[in-house]
């Protein structure tokens, strides 16, 4: 599996929407501080537009989440090493 070497760094599902129809082929979603809900449907919707348009989505920091909605890759930061138990 080859990665782009550049990727978007966005925190809505809205710039997504925006920007990966121009071509983006990478893009995190990072999201700092909002309900479980809201952030559930936020994946949700960018993980439905990456779809359509053959880009990978990388959910920074909610793994549970990330792995659950199927993204493609999940970015762990040192805090979240021990929390996650992703074996």
């Amino acid at each position: 599996m080859k990665l782009d070497p550049f990727y978007l760094i966005v925190d809505s599902a809205a710039w997504i929407e925006r920007l990966v129809p121009l071509g983006v082929k990478l893009v995190q979603l990072r999201i700092k501080v909002q309900d479980e809900a809201s952030l559930r449907r936020e994946v949700r919707t960018a993980k439905a537009i990456c779809d359509r348009h053959g880009c990978q989505l990388i959910v920074n920091d909610y793994w549970r989440i990330a792995i659950e909605e199927d993204c493609d890759f999940v970015h762990l930061g040192q805090e979240d090493l021990a929390e996650a138990d992703v074996k």
